[in-house]
């Protein structure tokens, strides 16, 4: 974990949505004042599509840097975390239709009725992915999830 003051003053909630909404015009590079970056995402179509995906995955883990080498604010931290942001987010883009990754932060009635309904028709997977990417997600004992950079 960092100390207070070693994280961006930039929002790991605002790059994830930037990547994921305007990723292919360099919106989340922009963001993280990381100019070049943003020019050359923007001029490529977001690398035909592909780096847009690529920073949704690094943020949406936890792991994006602005353009000074330090990590972006996850925001509050709540409880004691003990769940991992990136690996909460991974099961719930690779297998959230089946509530893969609301077993692993413990809400097991959760994942139960997420896998009878393949991810609530989608929606509920859509938005699952959202919030963990956000860093918004808390596991069944109300604790943030740790944010490893």
């Amino acid at each position: 974990m960092y100390a207070t003051g070693q994280y961006s003053e930039r929002s790991q909630s605002t790059a994830f949505l930037l990547s994921n909404f305007l990723g292919i015009f360099g919106a989340d590079r922009f963001y993280m004042g990381q100019t070049l970056l943003g020019v050359a995402k923007l001029l490529t179509g977001g690398g035909s599509g592909i780096w847009q995906i690529i920073d949704v995955f690094i943020i949406g883990m936890g792991k994006a840097r602005d353009v000074d080498g330090r990590p972006l604010d996850p925001g509050p931290v709540y409880g004691t975390p003990v769940k991992n942001q990136g690996t909460a987010f991974l099961l719930s883009f690779l297998l959230g239709y089946f509530g893969a990754d609301r077993f692993y932060l413990g809400q097991t009635l959760l994942g139960i009725v997420k896998l009878l309904t393949c991810g609530g028709f989608g929606i509920w997977y859509i938005v699952d992915v959202l919030i963990i990417g956000m860093g918004k997600m808390k596991d069944s004992e109300g604790n943030s999830l740790i944010f490893e950079v």
